[in-house]
């Protein structure tokens, strides 16, 4: 037999699915600097390299650890420290050359200074992956001079996510700040608020929430929070009635101009980018028979995946935090850092729910004058909206806090929590590769002749019913004209084998 082909070009999906690595290292201060004490510290993890090669997906990272520490002389320094990770994901689906996605986040995370001085670092770190190939996919399309083949087929919904362009942006701002002397540390939580046509482009607009450590003139540590607005224009290759950006910050400095001019310099880099989804719709081989040919069909179970789109939201929750036994009161809150660690989502029914923890230090000074340091996880749950037909997202979180209140032995946190999603559904679905001969016994066996009258099975089609006995379908249609209204199970069809 001489088969016909199509080929399909559409995104499938060859693997996904989480994956934690755990980490377990040092962070050497800078050289020449000891560490009596750490007063601050939080991190983030990147993803340097990810590569689909045969059976496996190869991921290579690294944590970034900010520490504000106190030597042995009283002074209170900052640094910023290293530490890499690879991770291997065996799975025989994964083949070279295949495209490959990961998202990383902290799941855990632990610095604390050693009796001996070192500063022992431990995290987990868990990882979001997919694996995708556009390879094209020969699927059943006929046999060669055979007039009575027919071909049972699916039509399916498939979008993709295409870029329609990208822009730098600069941001600089000066923040009015009186006492601030030095910048220890800052931390920049980008969201993306809007998009819209103009000027031959699609301009972003979003919102930099940032957080900074500084030293006061006095060399007491004091916390300092803004809020930026950003908007730009960026270029496009094209237009679409979908679109959405996103914003990811590339690079960032933060410093004090000096007590004298009472302002702190804000300059970063934000990689601004727009994206379209093109729709379309993707017709595929289920079955196959004909009356005058034995042959079944090979199949191979596919999985298409679709992007759905992007959306950031922004949410306010609020917590007090109680001082543990053993520490003294609280005279005046001096910072409050928070880590978002998300322990479960969930897309469905247009809505997205995410669930975790934010790992949130404070610092306050008691009466004394002395500075007190303590952690406390915070559960946040938070809802949002999201396509009809998603089934998942792929999930990135920043958070900003800042004390807002409180007395002798609790702090008012207050935690700003920036959600960027992209969302996606996928599609599973055996279809027709290929097709195997029959010989005649194998064929005709257990196929009755003669005038029969058939009860349709639940779920029954007019092609199953005619690829059951080996007659066309037109053939069926003849002698029940009332099936081309549709069939249910229950109903009685009239044959003629």
């Amino acid at each position: 037999m001489e088969l016909i082909w199509n080929e399909i070009n559409a995104v499938r999906l060859a693997a996904m699915g989480s994956e934690q690595t755990e980490l377990e290292g040092t962070l050497p201060p800078p050289q020449g600097r000891s560490v009596a004490e750490i007063l601050d510290y939080s991190a983030e993890v990147g993803v340097d390299s990810c590569r689909a090669e045969d059976g496996k997906l190869s991921i290579g990272g690294r944590i970034t650890a900010r520490l504000i520490a106190v030597d042995e002389a009283g002074d209170r320094y900052a640094f910023t420290s290293e530490s890499s990770f690879s991770h291997t994901v065996a799975d025989g689906a994964i083949e070279a050359g295949m495209s490959a996605s990961v998202s990383a986040r902290l799941a855990e995370l632990s610095v604390r200074r050693a009796t001996d001085g070192r500063i022992l670092l431990s995290a987990a770190v868990d990882m979001d992956y997919s694996v995708t190939t556009t390879s094209p996919l020969r699927v059943l399309s006929g046999v060669a001079g055979v007039s009575d083949m027919e071909i049972k087929t699916e039509t399916l919904e498939h979008t993709r996510k295409v870029e329609l362009g990208s822009s730098m942006l600069h941001l600089s701002e000066e923040l009015s700040e009186s006492g601030a002397e030095t910048v220890l540390s800052h931390g920049i939580v980008l969201s993306v608020r809007d998009t819209a046509f103009e000027n031959g482009g699609v301009t972003v607009g979003g919102i930099a929430e940032i957080s900074i450590i500084a030293k006061s003139s006095e060399s007491e540590p004091v916390q300092i929070t803004r809020s930026i607005p950003f908007r730009e224009n960026v270029a496009t290759d094209g237009s679409a009635d979908e679109v959405f950006a996103s914003a990811e910050l590339r690079s960032s400095s933060v410093r004090a101009l000096g007590t004298e001019f009472s302002l702190i310099s804000v300059d970063a880099d934000i990689e601004l980018r727009v994206f379209a989804l093109r729709r379309g719709r993707l017709t595929l081989p289920l079955d196959a028979f004909s009356p005058s040919i034995n042959f079944s069909c090979i199949k191979r179970d596919i999985e298409l995946i679709s992007c759905l789109g992007g959306a950031d939201s922004a949410h306010t929750v609020r917590e007090n935090l109680t001082v543990p036994e053993g520490l003294s009161d609280i005279f005046s809150a001096v910072s409050a850092q928070a880590l978002p660690i998300l322990t479960s989502k969930s897309v469905h029914g247009g809505e997205a729910r995410f669930e975790g923890i934010l790992m949130t230090r404070l610092i306050y000074r008691a009466a004394s004058g002395r500075l007190y340091a303590f952690n406390e996880d915070v559960p946040f749950s938070v809802r949002t909206g999201a396509p009809s037909d998603a089934s998942g997202a792929d999930i990135r979180l920043g958070c900003t806090a800042s004390v807002t209140g409180g007395s002798a032995r609790s702090a008012q946190i207050t935690y700003n929590i920036a959600v960027c999603a992209e969302f996606f559904g996928t599609s599973r679905i055996d279809t027709a590769v290929g097709l195997a001969e029959k010989s005649a016994d194998e064929a005709g066996e257990g196929i009755p002749s003669g005038l029969i009258v058939h009860t349709a099975a639940e779920g029954d089609s007019v092609f199953d019913i005619a690829k059951q006995f080996r007659i066309p379908s037109a053939r069926i249609l003849e002698l029940n004209p009332q099936l081309k209204d549709g069939l249910r199970g229950g109903d009685k069809v009239l044959l003629i084998v």
